[in-house]
């Protein structure tokens, strides 16, 4: 058999390897997935908030806002000099075995 033919094999048996363990890949990661859902059973709905949240209110809504809308100005903002001087968060503190609720 000559080189040619023999590289032209070769890759027609890595293609069909990698093809079948793709396919064999999204199969088990689809089959994960709708088993997880029966498990948990969770559902996500989109629905609207209510026009007077309460506190402790338990209706599932979460109301969020975008964090940050312009980009360039944190960019304009994070100057060298500031991300030199700038203190990193305090790390919170808590001992093994004590759990506290806030209320």
């Amino acid at each position: 058999m000559n080189q040619t033919r023999k590289t032209w094999a070769s890759a027609a048996v890595v293609g069909v390897i990698l093809v079948g363990g793709a396919s064999v890949a999204a199969a088990a990661t689809s089959g994960r997935l709708a088993r997880v859902g029966e498990e948990t059973r969770a559902v996500v709905e989109k629905a609207k908030p209510s026009e007077t949240p309460t506190p402790g209110s338990t209706d599932g809504i979460v109301v969020s806002h975008e964090v940050n809308p312009d980009p360039e100005k944190v960019l304009d903002y994070w100057t060298d000099k500031r991300l030199q001087d700038a203190q990193p968060m305090p790390m919170p503190e808590g001992n093994p075995g004590e759990f506290h609720i806030a209320e």
